[in-house]
């Protein structure tokens, strides 16, 4: 499901303890930089610094819109 230069938003999962109803629950877009087979995804800003760790691909949704990398 996870490609290589996709745009992703990452789900905040802070919100889970203390949820607000009209935050914003989805960080990015990201651009996804590295997919290992055990479903964890690197990620890296739009302006190329990488985001610290890798994540969970449940975590993500992809970004449609304008602006594919």
């Amino acid at each position: 499901m996870f490609k290589i230069n996709y745009l992703m938003f990452l789900y905040d999962s802070k919100f889970e303890k203390f949820p607000r109803k009209l935050r914003m629950h989805w960080l990015g877009p990201y651009v996804v930089k590295e997919v290992t087979d055990g479903g964890t995804v690197q990620l890296v800003k739009l302006n190329g610094e990488p985001y610290l760790g890798r994540v969970n691909g449940s975590r993500l949704k992809p970004y449609i819109g304008e602006g594919v990398v």
